[in-house]
């Protein structure tokens, strides 16, 4: 039985492997040109070493334009209960008992997205709960590279001199702030949707000469 764990465990790696080894777009790139994959996590809690992801949504950018028959959203089997983390996300233990297994999720995730830069909400947390569930899943962790929409904010609202409070950096704040459409706050693909729309209006108001190193600066 050892044996066949270790064997699939070894298998599963090898996505890991790919991913790493796909060359992400070079810094020059125009952000016309780059790929991008806005994902959102919903979990048990805030920290990654001892919390689970209870579901994902992702939304693929192509070319500035959002590819909604390519976006996903799955509910995660937690081996934890959600307990109070429940009032935040709105998924109960019944519900996740019969739905995804992480690997699964990871796997296609891994093998689809490679090449893609990734984006989030708040990105540190969901790299490091991906990163994590990755060495749980795989024994290894890919690397990913990351930008971040609520840094990328931050950056532009210092830039206007502008004082800002911690409310004004969440995602239903800089959605008003954009003029996009308010959604329901704690659904792993809405919230994904949602931060797909906000990275595409940052991209157009920082002009057409944006790059992806311009990008990894504001997400620092």
């Amino acid at each position: 039985m050892f044996s066949w764990l270790l064997g699939k465990n070894t298998a599963l790696s090898k996505h890991v492997d790919t991913f790493s080894k796909t060359s992400v777009a070079p810094a020059s790139t125009p952000v016309q040109q780059a790929y991008f994959l806005v994902l959102d996590l919903e979990l048990t809690g805030l920290n990654p070493r001892k919390d689970h992801i209870v579901s994902i949504g992702w939304v693929p950018i192509r070319h500035q334009e959002i590819v909604l028959s390519d976006a996903r959203h799955y509910l995660i089997n937690s081996p934890v209960s959600v307990g109070q983390s429940a009032v935040y996300h709105g998924l109960h233990d019944h519900q996740l008992k019969s739905s995804n297994d992480l690997a699964d999720i990871l796997t296609e995730l891994l093998s689809q997205y490679a090449g893609y830069v990734f984006v989030a909400h708040h990105s540190r947390l969901d790299e490091q709960f991906l990163r994590i569930a990755c060495q749980r899943c795989f024994g290894k962790t890919p690397r990913f590279k990351f930008i971040d929409t609520m840094q990328m904010e931050w950056q532009r609202l210092l830039r206007q001199g502008k004082v800002v409070k911690h409310d004004a950096l969440k995602l239903p704040s800089c959605l008003k702030r954009h003029g996009l459409p308010d959604m329901t706050n704690h659904h792993a693909l809405e919230d994904a949707y949602s931060s797909a729309l906000l990275l595409l209006s940052q991209l157009k108001l920082g002009g057409n000469s944006m790059t992806l190193g311009d990008l990894y600066l504001l997400s620092r």
